[in-house]
């Protein structure tokens, strides 16, 4: 049996398309009434942003976009990155190759000028909202201040020691950009490369004066790095400066270790073992104030611990103990946890102690197990003890 409904007459269903057709018109209506308020929204919106970065809001384009730097971005990126690099590799080229053929007055003179045209350029730019191309032009002009501070020691400033003059430019040049940043927010390179140059100067001073200062000049770059880290507002800044933090660090806990193996008596080994703890104590105060830093860097204070103690107790113990020296050692990060510290801190340190607690057992076993008849097993298993 048939059960759909009749057809409608003509007349009735013409009148039920038009009721439709007008439902459809007024909702068509609303809808880009709708849109275009968006639109508005956005572009307000997008203007905001481009006053606060200094700049001016770009034309509004087809579709409510902004015309700019935003049509063929990557293209316009690798075009600026490949202008920088030809205009960089011609002011070495300048400076190194052609500096013979003009005078003192000529030569300060054009690269005074060149530098200060490039530093100012990043002004107008950014008030245009072209933020890439204020960024090639002042990496250029990062560059050609580094030429000057090389112009200035060919011409004979800074007397006849290379590097303490390589250490002071370079301190100088962390100073100014970190200042050129700070003139120019909108900006994003100046702040890392700053911090950048800062690894210089304590290392290079370090080199020229004492070697064995090395690992001291580490580590107070390394407490730079943390401090920047932590207290500065700029993102990109902080990141690149705990890049730098955790380079540093290993470096100076890897000269210290270096240092620690080759110590011959107990007074040989406390100049390594108060880097250690000197690192520990940074790590230890960054886990403190970094709840995303607290886990690996409670972590690499343990081990600097054990590190650092474990090398003073390997001397005092007779020959063949030096892993149960460090097992022992285990046990001061194993006290430092069970204070009352944050979790990720207790989590890192008592990491840090049954790691090398775990460690110590296995290998004195093996190395003096044979020849004291268990004991050497027996007295490792009753240190991780203490260390747990």
């Amino acid at each position: 049996m048939n059960t759909s409904a009749p057809p409608l007459p003509p007349a009735e269903e013409l009148a039920l398309v038009d009721r439709e057709l007008a439902r459809l018109e007024h909702r068509r209506s609303w809808l880009l009434t709708r849109r275009s308020w968006l639109l508005t929204m956005i572009e307000g919106a997008a203007a905001a942003r481009t006053r606060a970065a200094g700049g001016q809001p770009a034309a509004p384009g087809a579709g409510g976009r902004t015309v700019g730097e935003t049509s063929g971005r990557g293209a316009q990126n690798a075009l600026l990155v490949l202008g920088g690099v030809l205009l960089s590799v011609a002011a070495v080229a300048f400076t190194v190759v052609s500096w013979g053929s003009l005078g003192i007055g000529g030569r300060g003179a054009v690269l005074a000028a060149v530098t200060g045209a490039a530093l100012a350029a990043p002004v107008p730019l950014l008030r245009r909202g072209l933020t890439s191309t204020a960024e090639s032009v002042a990496a250029l002009g990062l560059l050609l201040t580094v030429l000057d501070a090389y112009a200035l020691r060919q011409v004979g400033f800074g007397g006849g020691d290379a590097v303490g003059y390589a250490a002071a430019a370079a301190a100088v040049l962390a100073a100014l950009w970190a200042g050129y940043g700070r003139l120019l927010p909108g900006l994003v390179l100046p702040g890392p490369a700053a911090v950048g140059a800062a690894q210089l100067p304590l290392l290079l001073w370090a080199t020229a004066a004492d070697r064995e200062l090395l690992d001291w000049a580490l580590t107070a770059t390394a407490a730079f790095d943390v401090a920047v880290a932590l207290w500065v507002s700029r993102r990109a800044v902080r990141r690149f400066a705990a890049g730098c933090a955790a380079v540093t660090g290993v470096s100076a806990a890897a000269v210290a270790a270096v240092g620690s193996a080759s110590a011959q008596t107990p007074a040989g080994a406390l100049g390594p073992a108060a880097v250690f703890a000197a690192i520990a104590v940074i790590a230890l105060f960054a886990a403190a104030r970094s709840d995303r830093a607290a886990l690996p860097a409670s972590a690499a204070a343990g081990l600097a611990l054990i590190a650092g103690a474990g090398g003073v107790v390997r001397e005092v113990l007779p020959t063949g103990w030096a892993v149960s020296a460090y097992a022992l050692a285990a046990a001061v990060p194993a006290a430092a946890a069970g204070l009352r510290r944050p979790r990720g801190t207790a989590r890192g340190l008592g990491g840090a102690a049954a790691g090398g607690a775990r460690c110590g057992g296995p290998a004195d076993a093996a190395a003096d197990g044979a020849d004291s008849g268990g004991s050497g097993d027996r007295a490792v298993r009753s240190l991780a003890g203490c260390a747990r």
